[in-house]
């Protein structure tokens, strides 16, 4: 038998380390970029890196940061969609289908497609333009207002997703006649009536 309750546990774990550690590298690719600068690693690079200037080298290398942000973003939104999918088929097809898990699963769906579809590509549009905008500009706020939005959605997410888990995890009393009442259902009206 699938132990359907088993793998939606296993995937909505995996969904979720593997979200946080998209998280990490986002956030992370942009502190490189100033410990890159500070401490490049060898004399000939730091010798490069002064001739070019540090200033302007670190707004090319932070717009690079901001290309792979980008990359990660899009194509793990898109993983999310596959996963968040397949979850809601696990959860349907269980050999126990609960309406709140699926419709948690349903929402994890919505906020992944509002994420892909709405927010990133306008802030992976604004992300472009913003360095060159005074803090002041319309635009600028714009982004960070989007952004702000965004990490909300990723933080309800995750939080669903961890309910969920542990709603998956943590099981009820069994229940002694289940077995008794599935097989009872099974039987022939006719012949329930002769064996009584």
């Amino acid at each position: 038998m699938i132990q359907f309750r088993r793998l939606s546990a296993l995937l909505l774990g995996a969904w979720l380390g593997a979200s946080i550690v998209a998280d990490v590298a986002v956030t992370q690719n942009f502190q490189t970029v100033d410990r890159f600068l500070q401490t490049p690693g060898n004399p000939g690079t730091s010798a490069q890196l002064n001739e070019i200037g540090w200033a302007r080298e670190r707004v090319i290398l932070r717009r690079n940061a901001g290309e792979e942000n980008n990359w990660i973003f899009l194509n793990w939104e898109r993983v999310e969609l596959v996963i968040g999918t397949g979850l809601f088929f696990l959860l349907l097809f269980g050999d126990r289908t609960q309406k709140l898990m699926l419709g948690l699963s349903i929402a994890l769906l919505a906020i992944v497609a509002a994420e892909h579809f709405l927010f990133t590509p306008r802030i992976i549009d604004l992300g472009r333009v913003i360095d060159d905008l005074p803090a002041s500009d319309p635009q600028y706020k714009t982004f960070w207002t989007l952004h702000g939005v965004y990490s909300g959605l990723d933080i309800l997410k995750m939080l669903v997703a961890f309910g969920m888990a542990v709603r998956l995890v943590i099981r009820s009393k069994p229940d002694s006649d289940h077995f008794a009442r599935e097989y009872a259902a099974k039987i022939p009206v006719g012949e329930k009536l002769t064996r009584g």
